[in-house]
């Protein structure tokens, strides 16, 4: 043991181990503050999301909350509470008025707050209690409509509540199917008392829950083999289709950038270890011919590795950690909500991918290099090229199991394999003709463009796999620019400037033109209006729902409910003709419900409708962009089909803040409309997006910090080469001029030919990423193809400039001797 520790001080010394190390540092360190951050934020997003869920999760169900289930959770350590929602009548003085009431416990919400106000038609503040017995908030809408004020008292039911505040916001009403009525909020001591809820009356109950991830995966996988039909598990990204994919596509980013931190710091540990192994052929080859064993030479190794490898692993552990708080800390300031404490258990994935970067790259390096001969160790040019592919076939195999570990899946990892070899074989097609032609125009050189371009060919084996490192780190930068241009322009498009905020439901076709009148007068924007009638499918191609799905479980959700069904002559907007004739007698079905349900054009759906029964045939498919917030629908039938049932009409509206009390006042001379707002729900997927934006930027900074070392280290590796040809060059009387024209023609075609080839790559990649990732339309990406080589022209010229700096400065003979 001591001989190894002797060995490793003159490495250490000489320079040799601590390139070794600090590549094992970069590795770990950048692995894991882009895991914790990752982790963070994607904890952030959830806690973020619960707010609107009032919970971590939630059950949501038909029937009375099972007391087991409650019995459970509580063993478990969660946090419970509970919502009763139902539709009513609520009376005050001589009115009365249909409202959607949520009896809840003392301790709900459990995430996020009321928004309460003392004045009518008052924005809000946040207050984090519930009612208490005898009270009633009630939103302003619905105190407008039965003309109270707080302090009155309101009947519901039997019983008599005294109201006590405005409800502007209740974090978990937009999970209510009820939520388009006035809405008010009571204590659920006092639900018993109202007799209200009987036989057939139409309930939501809600199981609220909160605690640490664990726990409730725990109870997730005990709960959901026993819900039945009418009983969900709600989760945060669950709350609805724009936050689900909003989230879903950040998390995929995220573990984007993640992948493309292993792969760098994979590509870093060959680097690295390549260096290594060469710069210790004379210590190998002194060591044997002293007597040393291959034995003796592995353990030497394996010592030296080990001790390596918990050196770096703590100290990059260490680093990784300062790192994301780092991070945190600049990004708290333009985040909304304080980003949750990392979790420990995520440093797993730094050290396992310095681990496994050192046993696929590192060790069987090092066992082709005590397996050579001394004799051949020592010849000056002697090189280990034997088994080199399989050594690295090893690593990337190595590289890429750990990538699906890490993304816990295999497509990302699948499409980031084929990008880079498909790269590689790029490179070695194009590198080897281009160093060719180079080498050829440039017989007999004498200029420093010329001697650079011949130094392509020169030295091609190790050019070649420089270009391919080079082209690899641009490739992977470019493909975090593009990706995160795209989704941040998505995330724009999502929720254009003044969109929808409004619905209004139960809308006569004879309150039609009123209700446009006065809004005209407010000057509000509104939609078209469309006609709406409950259907529900009961059969498709002659077999019923039932049929298909004989334990009620797992229906498409066309199927599991009544739809709101309508007809039109033309395609509303956001809506996009995907196959068929929209025109023809039959129906329209969105896209993604008919790849859910599994329907072609041509199938025929049976819907019951108020009793009638109704069957068409498919006969066009659609999109749905549901970003606009236009009313939208699953299915669209012809007129001949709805015409003769009775129909009430939709259409949403645009309130600024500004208009929300005179259209609330001038709408409670229309009591039998319903009102859905939604503007609290997209104020808060606004922030939302804010802050992913924020903080995918903030990582792409970061992997970028991380591609500009790899950078470095690639340079380095061939260093000791170009030094010798430069020192010889200044020996044989060339100025440092033409030395450094040399050097700056060399690596400018090497950034130039990696840049271009990296923009071809990151666009190859980028289609696969936007159409099989993050389910959106591939997009052309013209900044790439400047951007590619301007950095690689640019940054490598500068890198490679700087880092032969010596070559410049030491006098020739120094420099020689030192090589």
């Amino acid at each position: 043991m001591s001989f190894t520790f002797r060995l490793m001080l003159r490495d250490i010394r000489s320079g040799d181990l601590v390139t070794l190390l600090m590549a094992l540092i970069i590795s770990v360190s950048t692995v894991t503050s882009i895991g914790l951050f990752i982790d963070r934020l994607q904890l952030s997003f959830e806690q973020e999301s619960a707010n609107l869920l009032a919970a971590d999760r939630l059950i949501r169900s038909d029937e009375g909350i099972s007391n087991d289930w409650r019995v459970k959770a509580q063993d478990l350590g969660l946090q419970l509470a509970e919502r009763t929602s139902f539709s009513t009548m609520m009376f005050a003085n001589d009115a009365l008025q249909l409202s959607q009431v949520s009896a809840v416990t003392d301790n709900y919400p459990l995430k996020g707050n009321f928004l309460v106000d003392d004045t009518l038609f008052g924005t809000g503040f946040a207050f984090n209690e519930s009612p208490k017995t005898g009270e009633v908030w009630v939103s302003s809408r619905l105190a407008s409509l039965l003309n109270i004020k707080i302090g009155d008292i309101v009947e519901v039911g039997d019983a008599e509540f005294s109201v006590a505040k405005y409800l502007v916001r209740d974090p978990g009403s937009s999970t209510s199917a009820f939520a388009i009525s006035p809405r008010a909020v009571i204590n659920l001591a006092d639900l018993a008392s109202t007799n209200v809820i009987i036989p057939g009356s139409r309930v939501r109950y809600s199981l609220l829950l909160a605690g640490a991830r664990d726990e409730l995966a725990q109870y997730e996988e005990w709960v959901t083999p026993q819900l039945k039909e009418g009983q969900r598990w709600r989760t945060p990204t669950q709350q609805g289709e724009r936050i689900g994919d909003t989230i879903g596509r950040a998390e995929s980013f995220l573990l984007l950038a993640g992948t493309l931190a292993v792969v760098m710091s994979g590509v870093a540990m060959a680097l690295a270890s390549a260096r290594f192994v060469k710069r210790h052929l004379m210590q190998v080859a002194i060591l044997k011919t002293l007597g040393a064993t291959p034995k003796l030479l592995t353990k030497v190794f394996v010592q030296q590795l080990s001790v390596l490898f918990v050196a770096g692993a703590l100290i990059g552990l260490a680093i990784g950690w300062g790192m994301q708080e780092i991070i945190a800390s600049l990004l708290a300031g333009l985040m909304s909500t304080e980003l949750p404490e990392p979790s420990i258990s995520r440093l797993w994935l730094g050290a396992s991918t310095g681990l496994v970067s050192m046993l696929v790259f590192c060790i069987p390096l090092m066992l082709r290099l005590i397996k050579i001969s001394p004799l051949s160790v020592l010849q000056p040019n002697a090189r280990i090229e034997q088994n080199t592919l399989f050594v690295y076939l090893i690593g990337f195999v190595g590289m890429y199991g750990l990538m699906c570990l890490y993304t816990n899946g295999f497509l990302l990892p699948s499409i980031m394999t084929v990008a880079i070899l498909g790269i590689s074989l790029l490179v070695a097609v194009i590198g080897w003709s281009i160093f060719k032609l180079g080498r050829s125009l440039t017989s007999g050189a004498t200029s420093g463009w010329q001697i650079g371009l011949a130094s392509l060919y020169r030295r091609l084996v190790p050019n070649l796999f420089q270009l391919l490192v080079f082209t690899l780190i641009i490739m992977l930068g470019l493909i975090l620019v593009g990706v995160k241009s795209s989704l941040i322009a998505d995330w724009q498009q999502q929720l254009p400037e003044n969109a929808p905020n409004h619905y209004l439901f139960n809308v006569q076709s004879t309150q039609i033109d009123q209700i446009n009148n006065e809004t005209d007068n407010l000057n509000i924007e509104r939609s078209d209006w469309y006609p709406m009638v409950r259907g529900r499918v009961t059969a498709v191609n002659e077999t019923s729902v039932q049929e298909l799905y004989p334990e009620e479980r797992g229906e498409p959700e066309l199927y599991e409910r009544e739809l709101n069904l309508t007809w039109s002559d033309t395609l509303g907007q956001g809506n996009e003709l995907v196959s068929g004739d929209f025109n023809a007698e039959g129906l329209s079905v969105e896209q993604d419900v008919a790849k859910e349900a599994n329907l072609s054009l041509g199938d025929e759906l049976t819907i019951n409708i108020g009793g009638n029964i109704v069957t068409l045939p498919i006969t066009s498919i659609r999109t749905v962009d549901w970003g606009t917030m236009q009313p939208n629908f699953y299915l669209i039938l012809p007129k001949s089909a709805l015409q003769n049932y009775p129909a009430n009409f939709v259409s949403s509206l645009f309130i600024s803040e500004a208009d929300a009390q005179p259209f609330y006042k001038t709408m409670s001379q229309f009591p039998t409309v319903s009102i859905l707002n939604v503007g609290d729900v997209l104020k808060q997927i606004q922030t939302i997006i804010g802050q992913l934006s924020q903080a995918i930027q903030l990582v792409l900074f970061c992997i970028l910090s991380a591609g500009a070392l790899v950078l470095l280290a690639s340079v380095r590796s061939t260093l000791e080469e170009r030094l010798e040809e430069g020192a010889l060059l200044r020996v044989l009387g060339a100025r440092s001029a033409l030395v450094r024209q040399a050097l700056l023609i060399e690596f400018g075609a090497l950034g130039l030919f990696s840049g271009l080839i990296a923009a071809i790559g990151a666009e190859t990649c980028l289609y696969g990423l936007q159409v099989f990732v993050f389910n959106s339309e591939a997009s052309f990406h013209p900044l790439l193809w400047l951007l590619g080589p301007l950095i690689g022209v640019c940054v490598i010229s500068a890198i490679g400039i700087f880092a032969s700096r010596t070559v410049l400065k030491v006098p020739p003979m120094l420099l020689l001797r030192g090589l």
